[in-house]
Formats: C-alpha cells, structure tokens, sequence
C-alpha cells in the first residue's frame, strides 16, 4: 500500500485524478504497523525536493506535493487517535519518526497548512518529547498558513490535558513574538484559566505590558480606519496586518476580563472606538464584565449589527441583560441573518461584513441529510453602493453558504436547488469525462447526443456527463435564442439554464449543481418544490 500511495502521488503532480486514488488507499493507513509508518514518512520525505521548488499557493493549475501529503498526515493522526482512544501505550514514537516529522515540517512551505497537520500530529501524541519539539517549531518556525493554526492548537485545548510550566513560559516569552501565533497563544491561555487546568493566568506576569500593547494596537487600527497606511505595505500586507491587529486584541480582551484587570477599562475605552463591530464587540465584552456601564451600553446597540449579533447576544446572557435587548434582534430570521453576515465576513470568503442584508423569503424543507424538515432562509446581501455596489443572494438554515456566480436572476426554487445540489455529496451522483460515458454507456451516450441535436439550441458543445442515482446526463455549453447557457440533457427532457450575469455568469458546473437539487428537493418535498 505504501508504495501505491507514494507512487500516485508522484503521478498526481501531473495527473489531478490521481487524488481520488490517493484519498481511498489512505484510508488503510489506520491498519498500518509501527515500522509501516516509519517507512511511510521516509517514502514522503524523498518529495523532500519537490516540497521546496513547488511553494503553496501558486496559482498555475497543478497540484501541489504539501496538498498531496496532507491527507497521508490526516490518516496517521486518525490512526494516533485510535491508539489512544484504545489505550495502546506499547506504541511510543521512535527518534526516526520523530526526526522525520520535523524534517517534513521544515520542507514545507511557511504558507502550506501541512505544518498545521504535523505539528497537530505532535499535539496528539501528546509526548513529553512531542510537546517539546510542537513548543520549539510555535516559537522558531511556526506556521503562516493562520485560517490551519486552530489545528495545531485544538489537541492541547482539552479538559484533561496539564500543560507543562516550561511550555507555558516557553509560548508566552518566545511563541507571542509571532504575529500569527500569538492570538492562539493567548487563547491558549486564557482556556486554561477559564477551566481552571492552572490556578495563576500563564500571561498574568506580563499583564501590565499586554494593556499598553492594547493601546498600541487600538492606535494602529486607528490609522488604517482613517487612510493612514504604514509605509511600504502593500494592500495584502495591511489586510493581513489588520487581521492579525483584531485577532489579537480579542483574545487580549478576553485576558482582561478573565483577570478583572481594571486598569486596562482605559485602552478598552480606545479600543471601543474602533469602527470594526468584531472589535467593538469583544471591547464591550470586557468591559461590561469589569463593570463599566459603557460596555453594556455599546453591546445592546450593538445587536443591531448582523455580523456582531450573535455573540452579543451570548455575551447578554452570560452577563443577564438579555431581556433588554429588542426581539426583533432575537428572533430565527435575526439569528439566520447574523448566520450569513458572519459567514460572509470570515477571511476564506468576502473577508468583511456586508454592508446591507434583505430578507427575501423563507421555507421549510425536507433536507438531503436531515431526517425531519428543516428552517432555510435565503437573503440578498450588497457591499458597497450606487454604481460599485456588489449584490448577491445566500442562504442561512441548513447550510450558511453564498456563491460566486449571481443568482438574482433566478426564481427561489432554483436558489434553493442550487444550494441543496451544491451541499450534498452522494456515492451515486457524480461527474464523468465525455470519453468514458462513450466508452461505458454507448448506448445511453448516442441517445442523449441525439435528443440534444434536436433541441433547438443555436450553439452546442458538450463538456461533461453525470450520473445520478443510475441515469446518465449530457451537460452541454450552448446558446438560445442569443443568450449564453447550459443544457442538460437527461433521458426525460432537456432542462436550460440562462448564464445570466456574464460578469459572475451561472456556468455548467452551477447548473448542474441547480439542476441535480431540484431533483432532490422535488423527490424530498413531493409538489413543494417544481
């Protein structure tokens, strides 16, 4: 089996189907021997070259090596977690595994989440000697890729789990230098503390210094607000400055109040003043917990906000004024909206709030993998305004998503379709090239194409064909009428859908995606549903 892997890995830099072969062999990687899984990290450290000359993140169409192995590392914490869920202590890391751990972790690319997975890895296996080489990669070479740290974090995050005083001082005297590490460092701490897993705060000695840091921080943010940019930073550089900026002060708000440390209600006051409603939020946070009236006051204003409703309406229960806060920001459709605003915010998607959300419609449906029928609420969010506004519609319920290509032009059933086709994954449904639907289904294949050449499309192409639950589709470009679009071509009819924005046009992989939920919802709903 090791040498399969490895040997499609090598054919998956040139050929991407390969990465299906690769994800089904390892999953027997759980079954493998102690000595099996040494030879394994050997085999993946001969890519070792590989590692370096292909960095992640280069948009050339080609896979990358760190993404090929990344699943491998996957498998072999699954088998870790095994170990210790069965309570098998007779299988300790040999000084090989762990030298080939740590040469993998320095191979990888600063950017590539593979560092995130090995030093999880290490995490799990929870050894002195583990936890000693996880500590010194955190604060001499730690990650970049920040969206993968929550990974590298979340093993030591546990109940039962009783960090090391050298560890602690370790991260906070050397790891909380590092930007993009030090907000997971200070919630780090603050967990423990909030747990009770260590009686003295880890960062309690430094608390005077996090205050000014504080202001620092708020200061800084300040400038970016109103146009006033460092110097020789690019606009990826102050994004990524601003974002590790907030992460951090969250966290450090959250220190702050844990300590009941009223000296800082100064810097919080300035922090309160920023205009980015996650700062403003965690501000108020802290200090309505110190007892300063302005953070309850700023907190109820704040459940006005979409992309800060949530969480303070958390933070008013835990602190019991929930009651003063209006119902309307309280009820489902509030609560889904705040679901997508949030969504919409996070880096990996718009990276900000939207600037408006409209409540279109709502609907309750039975749900490819929900037993019972379930709340789905779609709305239409816009940024920005006039003649530069960006509008589109995303849905909150089953599933928080939105999509790239626009789908204002669609009537609701189609909206929801192309969420519920998008969402579920099903061993039966599935994409095929056109030359292996010629090759296994003639038959079927001279069908659809004929029933395609009489549909009276102006233009035809087709680019790909589906299974669904046994039946074979042709999905082709074509156009109609002079518009642009896609047919799909099952052995019932021909469906067409309109590419309608061609700036974020509806393409055949999106109309497949309606199509396919429209089936599933009418099978699902019976007549709710066209």
């Amino acid at each position: 089996m090791i040498n399969e892997i490895t040997e499609s890995m090598h054919l998956a830099l040139s050929d991407p189907s390969q990465l299906s072969r690769i994800a089904s062999l390892s999953q027997g990687i759980p079954a493998l021997s102690s000595e099996d899984v040494d030879l394994l990290l050997e085999r993946l450290l001969e890519f070792g070259d590989d590692l370096q000359t292909t960095p992640a993140g280069t948009a050339d169409g080609t896979v990358k090596i760190d993404q090929l192995i990344q699943p491998v590392i996957h498998q072999l914490i699954q088998r870790e977690t095994k170990l210790i869920a069965d309570g098998d202590t007779n299988e300790p890391w040999t000084p090989s595994r762990f030298q080939s751990v740590q040469s993998l972790y320095r191979l990888a690319p600063n950017s590539s989440d593979l560092r995130n997975h090995l030093l999880r890895w290490m995490a799990v296996e929870g050894s002195e000697e583990a936890l000693q080489i996880w500590t010194d990669l955190i604060c001499d070479d730690p990650p970049e890729h920040r969206i993968g740290i929550v990974l590298a974090f979340a093993p030591l995050m546990q109940a039962n789990f009783e960090p090391s005083p050298w560890m602690l001082s370790q991260l906070l005297n050397h790891g909380t230098s590092h930007s993009q590490i030090a907000p997971a460092i200070f919630d780090l701490f603050n967990y423990y503390y909030r747990h009770q897993i260590v009686e003295k705060h880890p960062a309690v000695e430094r608390i005077n210094e996090l205050t000014d840091l504080l202001g620092l921080l708020a200061g800084q943010l300040g400038k970016i607000e109103d146009g006033n940019f460092p110097e020789g930073l690019g606009v990826s550089e102050i994004n990524q400055l601003v974002s590790d900026s907030v992460a951090l002060i969250v966290a450090l708000c959250d220190t702050f109040a844990q300590l009941e440390h009223e000296p800082a209600i100064g810097k919080l006051n300035q922090t309160l003043e920023l205009r980015h409603r996650r700062v403003q939020t965690e501000a108020a946070a802290a200090l309505a917990r110190l007892n300063d009236e302005s953070g309850k006051t700023v907190l109820i204003q704040l459940a006005e906000q979409p992309v800060a409703r949530l969480r303070v309406l958390a933070y008013a229960e835990e602190l019991g004024f929930k009651d003063e806060i209006s119902l309307e920001f309280q009820g489902e459709i509030a609560m889904a909206e705040s679901h997508l605003a949030i969504w919409l915010a996070e880096p990996a998607q718009m990276g900000l709030a939207p600037s408006g959300l409209k409540f279109i419609e709502s609907r309750e449906l039975y749900w490819p993998s929900y037993e019972h029928p379930v709340h789905c609420y779609l709305f239409e969010y816009h940024y920005g305004s006039d003649d530069q506004m960006h509008r589109n519609i995303g849905i909150s319920g089953p599933l928080t998503h939105a999509f790239a290509a626009d789908l204002k032009h669609l009537e609701a059933d189609e909206i929801f379709a192309a969420f519920a086709g998008w969402q579920t994954i099903h061993h039966e449904i599935y994409q095929i090239s056109l030359h292996r639907a010629q090759q296994t289904f003639p038959n079927e294949w001279r069908r659809l194409n004929s029933n395609l050449d009489a549909e009276a499309y102006d233009e035809k192409q087709p680019v790909m064909a589906a299974s669904f639950f046994g039946e074979l589709l042709l999905i082709a470009d074509a156009t109609k009428d002079g518009k642009k679009g896609t047919a799909i071509i099952d052995p019932n009819q021909a469906s067409w859908f309109s590419e309608g924005n061609p700036e974020a046009p509806i393409d055949s992989t999106m109309a497949y995606t309606i199509w396919r939920g429209k089936q599933l919802l009418a099978n699902f709903n019976e007549n709710e549903v066209n």
